[in-house]
């Protein structure tokens, strides 16, 4: 009876624990560097293999390899690959789960109920936050040192892009999938007026990712096209706009240019790679103006 009661009791404790209320750890994480950290965020993935030191990751996001999404795709297949679930996480005994604001908040809960200590990470929206978030994450993982050397080498990359801008600003449209666009408040509306180009899009008032009609991109008269990744070679209706015989008219010499998404999905320091292939497409359009 006694050990009946016992195996009663460890139960109700492991069920009290998988669903207790989020208890904060940042204390107990910035006093001891964690030892094993597992990402399961496409973004927080590629932060982590920058910062981690040898050995302290242990895992990263099944959606790090794909080299359409993710920067880094090579040096994530040097990495075991989990799917997001709590179960098989836990089995990987990480004392540090590295996970996005969007993560299924189920999982995130269960784990911190089972003493792993969970940070979330939001979305980068701006340049700033960029070198923000290396310097948090340094400290959550103990790797201050390596964080603030990429956070100042990533702002002097962006000085320089920015003391090299063309005095005149080129019109450029962002133009997607089924007539998207990225306004103000986006990561990239940002990247394309730090590389010194005028983005349409704010002077038509839109905000964050907006439908772009057809019409108004053309009334507007872009000076350059910026696409993003076509994750196909066939022909689909999601970018039947961007083959349109009057875009093609308005674009004139002027030309197209495409900046793979997997360089603006996340808020990373690889931003600059875009910007500079921006920064050139200006600096061809502002010679041409002279």
């Amino acid at each position: 009876m006694r050990n009946k009661i016992k195996k009663i009791m460890q139960m109700a404790f492991l069920m009290a624990l998988a669903f207790s209320p989020v208890v904060a750890r940042a204390d107990q994480s910035e006093a001891k560097a964690p030892r094993r950290v597992v990402s399961m965020n496409l973004c927080t993935d590629q932060f982590s293999m920058l910062l981690a030191g040898k050995e302290q990751l242990v895992s990263v996001s099944k959606l790090a390899s794909d080299p359409t999404l993710s920067v880094m795709s090579k040096e994530a297949k040097a990495y075991p690959v989990n799917f997001g679930g709590a179960e098989e996480i836990y089995l990987m005994n990480p004392d540090l789960v590295i996970a996005g604001t969007y993560t299924n908040q189920t999982t995130v809960q269960m784990l911190r109920g089972l003493g792993i200590t969970v940070v979330q990470v939001p979305p980068v929206r701006t340049i700033s936050d960029i070198a923000k978030e290396l310097r948090r994450l340094g400290k959550v993982l103990g790797r201050e040192q390596q964080a603030e050397a990429l956070a100042q080498q990533f702002t002097s990359e962006i000085q320089q892009l920015i003391d090299v801008q063309p005095d005149e600003q080129a019109r450029a449209g962002v133009y997607y999938a089924n007539g998207y666009t990225a306004g103000d408040g986006s990561l990239v509306n940002e990247l394309i007026t730090t590389a010194g180009l005028q983005n349409i899009a704010n002077n038509l008032g839109l905000k964050g990712t907006s439908k772009l009609p057809l019409e108004l991109l053309i009334l507007e008269d872009p000076q350059l096209l910026v696409e993003g990744t076509q994750f196909s070679d066939k022909p689909a209706l999601a970018f039947e706009l961007l083959a349109h015989p009057a875009l093609k008219r308005t674009l004139g010499n002027s030309g197209r240019v495409m900046v793979e998404d997997k360089y603006t999905i996340c808020g990373l320091p690889f931003v600059t790679q875009a910007i500079g292939k921006l920064a050139n497409q200006a600096t061809k359009l502002g010679a041409q103006a002279e």
